[in-house]
């Protein structure tokens, strides 16, 4: 499929999903900016409690399709973790939405629920010490763009997947792509056609 048959079916399927309000075609020469806004974001350490790896915007920029959408609040990000811990490349704490995993994790004595939806594993990590002395750290990983659903037979075999920049690339693009529009609850998520 070229590329110009890819951006229309992708863009109208991106366009017709729930929270989605807007969506373009992610231009090339912005892959540097969004590359250096997110190690900047990267070595402020955004969360305060260690270092935030952006790996899933990283991923979505190695796409050869990439699109920029705005989302509103509406936006359901998937069963998918948006945000996890690690401890060299194992997961030892992880976002967790669904309800009913979450009363069953609380029942456990080897969890422990930094706050409300993020579960930590006590028996994979020292807490919490192996965060003051930054053994862990936080990934916000690519996640599969389950919301869109492909009508193109061609495209259905391929992966789609979608990541959510840090707060000064989400403003980048805002500006670059919709017009600064900044509203409460307006977010943008970067999507990737994977080869």
């Amino acid at each position: 499929m070229d590329r110009k048959a890819a951006d229309t079916a992708i863009l109208a399927t991106v366009k017709n999903s729930k929270g989605i309000v807007e969506v373009a075609p992610f231009l090339s020469k912005d892959r540097k900016n969004i590359i250096d806004i997110e190690a900047d974001a990267e070595e402020r350490s955004l969360m305060g409690l260690g270092k935030v790896i952006n790996t899933g915007v990283r991923e979505v920029l190695k796409c050869h399709c990439i699109y920029v959408a705005l989302n509103n609040k509406d936006f359901h990000w998937g069963r998918h973790s948006t945000l996890v811990m690690k401890k060299g490349e194992e997961v030892v704490g992880k976002e967790v939405r669904d309800e009913r995993q979450i009363a069953e994790l609380s029942n456990r004595k080897d969890v422990w629920f930094m706050h409300k939806n993020f579960v930590v594993y006590k028996d994979k990590m020292k807490f919490p010490q192996d965060i003051m002395k930054k053994i862990v750290y936080f990934e916000i990983p690519p996640l599969p763009a389950e919301w869109c659903h492909i009508e193109d037979a061609e495209l259905q075999c391929r992966s789609i997947i979608h990541a959510n920049p840090s707060t000064p690339a989400d403003i980048f693009l805002k500006e670059q792509y919709f017009h600064g529009l900044d509203q409460p609850g307006l977010g943008t998520i970067l999507i990737g056609l994977q080869e």
